[in-house]
């Protein structure tokens, strides 16, 4: 794995001597060492079972027990396995604890090996590393994680390793809120799951629970207590290609907010802030306001500054993962997270009177927010609302890929968010994708003057709306060189001999308009095929292709997500050198699908051969019963991108002047 470490890295090994150590102090780090706390209880293990799944990994106990009080959370993990070869030693022999060392305690209480039925302890033995893994640094976020590495000694193949450990803590900022999740089933047997969740609090639990085993409840001196205890749990099957958010295996919600507006009225503080705007981010206004007196430029400017002068970084350590920094703060930084440059914008907006509020999103489930219980835990991204001339917009102020003025912009779709206002009530449907408005268009021209010489092959590609700034982000990246070499590469597993004759040409349009255009001018010497008579020659409607990939697991019993609502032209015209006698299919082609349309056209005039494609996905998942008839029609229309043509007679004279004729052609304003 390879993995960034920054900050500090401790290295500690546990010996015998310390054995009655209470805790082991390194740094900023500190770990305990200690038996659970009395609300605890413990489970036996099953007697060993036969693993007939092969697996390296036999699972014999995964327990997870979690007490919350107004103030903080105790989690508790019990976990058991049996290690079937080599791969499952290799598994199990390290053992990997995250915490949050801003408010969160890291407590062992024990690592043991059974071996030929005796148990031995591990604990003191153990090394064990404590480092600062900050995995998301990739994607520019910052969030002060630990990591324990406890690496085991001497694990052998047919060794049953368990350990027990603690973590106990709440970020400051949920106060007295609290929330989490339970999975009860995964992709593997498991031989005994036990989940206890004792309630402490003076807030009422509020479960969700899509589980068919119901929990045992009692009062305890502990506090309400909700038990499952299950065996011979079977493994679930995941089927690559479904939804984020569907819920393949069982699981439980837990949560103390029992609506969306007591989520509202926790988050909403979090963007108030007391102090007035700093003297330079008022000049910033003025300045916007006079260089663009019109109100709806001004909107535009603001919403471009954020976004692109305001580079993205996150230090999202303590309550900062929830809590955003002053609008001053991230103004004089010139960079911030999502909820950064979600503060910045609502202040920028507010200071030329167009009003703005905050708004959580999931990235990932969105789409299936509305089937989980409220909680603040759900979200991992903010973004705005703005209310301009009386019609709303969602703003990422994140994408600084993205068109200039509120006309062009394309808008996020999460799914469900939850904009962050006193009046709300429930989650509002974000706007989702427009095929008339997302979509890619292609044209490619094939300029034959001869048939025993190179045949020109002009490329047009023009990406509008949300895939526009797809393209552009796709760009941001790269070299002209390197767009080139790839588009080459790509071209060359259709044409064995192909060349560049051009340069790439770009045109990224992004005030007045949200758009990419691609030009390509390649040389594709071995086009056609065959002899003086008889010559055959193939088109590929390539673009589209891409979209008709099937999914990895055919046979479902899943729902099935695609790819994203677009639409797709993609017109093949070929050019001979003279004008031929040549047969074209009269019928067009239409294949359709919940979710998918497609329909493919051919035409000849005047020695032009014309075939239309236009595809269109309209859906962002179809259920298990609709896959079927969707991976069918994948199918269908995979086979009916590739043609294969054929003409006969003497084609030893060269009669189409190529380039010049198209110029002539475009001049005169005669469609080719």
């Amino acid at each position: 794995m390879n993995t960034i470490i920054r900050l500090s890295f401790v290295c500690f090994v546990l010996l015998s001597c310390m054995t009655q150590a209470k805790e082991i102090k390194s740094g900023k780090y500190e770990i305990s060492l200690g038996q659970p706390n009395d609300w605890v209880t413990t489970q036996a293990l099953s007697p060993k079972q036969i693993n007939t799944d092969m697996s390296p990994v036999h699972f014999r106990l995964i327990g997870r027990q979690d007490r919350f009080t107004n103030d903080t959370n105790e989690y508790y993990q019990d976990f058991a396995a049996t290690a079937l070869n080599q791969e499952g030693v290799k598994e199990l022999s390290k053992i990997e604890l995250t915490f949050n060392p801003e408010f969160e305690k890291l407590t062992l209480h024990k690592i043991e090996i059974e071996r030929k039925a005796k148990w031995s302890d591990r604990l003191t033995s153990a090394r064990i590393n404590v480092i600062n893994q900050e995995q998301e640094l990739s994607n520019d976020l910052f969030n002060g994680l630990a990591t324990a590495v406890i690496v085991l000694k001497d694990v052998r193949v047919g060794d049953t390793i368990r350990y027990q450990y603690s973590i106990k803590g709440r970020n400051p900022v949920y106060g007295h809120e609290f929330g989490s999740h339970y999975a009860m089933g995964w992709e593997v047997s498991v031989d005994k799951v036990h989940v206890r969740l004792v309630n402490a609090s003076n807030k009422p639990f509020n479960i969700q629970n899509n589980h068919k085993a119901s929990p045992t409840t009692k009062q305890s001196q502990f506090g309400k207590e909700y038990e499952w205890l299950l065996k011979n749990v079977t493994k679930y099957n995941f089927e690559e290609g479904v939804p984020a958010g569907h819920l393949w295996a069982p699981s439980v919600f837990v949560s103390s907010t029992r609506s969306w507006s007591e989520v509202s009225n926790w988050a909403i503080p979090h963007y108030q802030f007391k102090e007035s705007s700093s003297k330079a981010l008022n000049d910033f206004v003025k300045e916007i306001t006079t260089n663009y007196p019109n109100k709806a430029e001004q909107v535009a400017e603001v919403i471009r500054f954020v976004q692109q002068d305001v580079r993205y970084f996150g230090i999202e350590i303590g309550q900062n993962s929830h809590i955003p920094h002053s609008p001053n703060t991230v103004f004089e930084r010139r960079y911030g997270d999502c909820k950064d440059k979600a503060s910045l914008l609502i202040a920028l907006l507010g200071a030329i009177d167009v009003s703005s509020s905050p708004v959580l999103v999931n990235s990932q489930i969105g789409s299936t927010l509305n089937k989980r219980a409220p909680s603040a835990i759900l979200f991992d991204h903010v973004i705005n609302q703005l209310t301009f001339e009386g019609k709303k917009y969602f703003i990422d102020a994140t994408n600084n890929y993205q068109a200039k003025g509120l006309k062009f912009i394309s808008q996020p779709d999460f799914g469900h968010a939850l904009v962050l206002d006193k009046n709300t009530n429930s989650l509002t449907l974000m706007p989702s994708g427009n095929p008339e408005i997302d979509r890619i268009s292609v044209e490619q021209l094939y300029v034959s003057s001869s048939y025993t010489e190179p045949v020109d092959l002009y490329i047009t590609t023009r990406y509008q709306g949300h895939e526009a700034d797809a393209m552009r982000y796709q760009l941001s990246s790269v070299s002209r060189s390197e767009i080139e070499q790839h588009y080459l590469n790509y071209y060359a597993k259709f044409y064995r001999d192909i060349r560049v004759e051009s340069p790439v040409f770009l045109v990224d349009t992004t005030d007045g308009g949200n758009e990419i255009l691609m030009t390509e001018h390649y040389s594709i010497g071995d086009f056609w095929q065959g002899d003086n008579n008889v010559l055959d020659f193939e088109l590929f409607a390539s673009y589209i292709n891409n979209y008709v990939e099937l999914p990895k697991v055919i046979n479902r019993t899943q729902p099935l997500s695609l790819p994203g609502i677009i639409a797709i032209e993609q017109t093949l015209k070929l050019s001979m050198p003279n004008n031929l006698s040549y047969q074209v299919r009269e019928m067009d082609t239409d294949i359709s699908s919940d979710g998918l349309n497609y329909n493919a056209s051919e035409a000849y005039h005047d020695g032009q051969f014309i075939r239309r494609h236009r595809f269109e996905i309209d859906k962002k998942t179809v259920s298990t019963d609709e896959s079927r008839n969707y991976i069918n029609a994948l199918r269908e229309i995979d086979k009916d991108l590739y043609y294969t043509g054929s003409i006969t007679g003497d084609f030893t004279r060269p009669s189409n002047p190529g380039v010049d004729f198209i110029l002539q052609q475009s001049n005169s304003g005669q469609e080719i």
